[in-house]
């Protein structure tokens, strides 16, 4: 660690502490000059899914609209990556939050006419990474293939809706709030056009209730159609990440971590379950 500091600061640097990342990242916060940073270093298996020369396009469009911090060093080879520490906590480790604060920032993004070189593709990445969780575990189970058909029979509806600049991974650990109550975004490993209420989803990752909120708060009057379109963008993200999760419980994965990814991968599909509860109360 000594070393990589060294090459990336040119001074004397040192970490302060880790802070506990996703499933994508080790991080740590480090102080260099009496300032503070954070260090990204990736997982072997993160820097197979992301294009990191697309993610640090992606990231500076976003630091140019003035909703993250700076970023002062990206290894795209090794997905090392520092940014200036925003002073603050993110939103799953906060007392509290404003959903309304959340709605303003994500269409801070969404309204800016700015787009990134790439789409998303989601449907692309959901069978890659389905692919590779059924070389593991062949029979995902009864559940699972009750809401997949679910998706897939709303595939067409969902891939015709306007694209967007989205965050795509705009879960509350990837929003941070600072001591003024300013909103910020972080980590854009899954940045691309999208359709705007995937963000939306992807907020609801701890509870589809709060992601529902957020909707109501970004429509004002959501109609039905965009009710439809949060509940099967939260099971389809909640199935994804059910997924990677077993590829990484199987890769041995858990020790880097710290993680029960069986346990996460179980989190996720019972996720699932409650958006699709969701879907059918509409």
């Amino acid at each position: 660690m000594d070393e990589l500091l060294k090459q990336i600061f040119k001074k004397e640097a040192k970490v302060i502490s880790p802070l506990v990342g996703g499933m994508m990242n080790k991080s740590f916060i480090v102080s260099s000059n009496n300032k503070k940073y954070v260090l990204y270093i990736s997982t072997e298996q993160a820097n197979e899914m992301v294009d990191r020369e697309l993610e640090k396009a992606n990231q500076k469009l976003i630091i140019d609209l003035g909703l993250t911090s700076k970023n002062v060093y990206f290894d795209t080879k090794k997905g090392i990556k520092v940014n200036e520490y925003i002073e603050g906590s993110s939103l799953d480790k906060a007392d509290c939050f404003d959903s309304k604060k959340v709605a303003s920032l994500l269409k801070k993004m969404h309204e800016s006419g700015l787009l990134s070189k790439e789409d998303y593709h989601p449907f692309k990445r959901f069978m890659a990474y389905e692919i590779e969780a059924k070389t593991f575990q062949n029979d995902l189970g009864e559940d699972y293939k009750k809401l997949r058909k679910t998706l897939f029979d709303n595939k067409d509806f969902l891939e015709k809706q306007e694209l967007v600049l989205c965050h795509n991974d705009a879960q509350k650990s990837n929003i941070v709030k600072d001591l003024n109550d300013h909103y910020y975004l972080i980590d854009f490993e899954f940045m691309g056009n999208n359709d705007p209420i995937y963000d939306i989803a992807t907020f609801g990752n701890g509870l589809v209730s709060e992601g529902y909120q957020l909707l109501m708060d970004y429509y004002k009057n959501p109609s039905l159609e965009e009710k439809r379109r949060y509940y099967l963008w939260r099971i389809f993200v909640s199935l994804q990440w059910h997924n990677v999760a077993i590829v990484k419980h199987y890769r041995g994965e858990g020790k880097t971590h710290g993680f029960d990814f069986l346990a996460v991968a179980n989190f996720f599909l019972n996720n699932a379950l409650d958006a699709y509860k969701g879907y059918n109360s509409l």
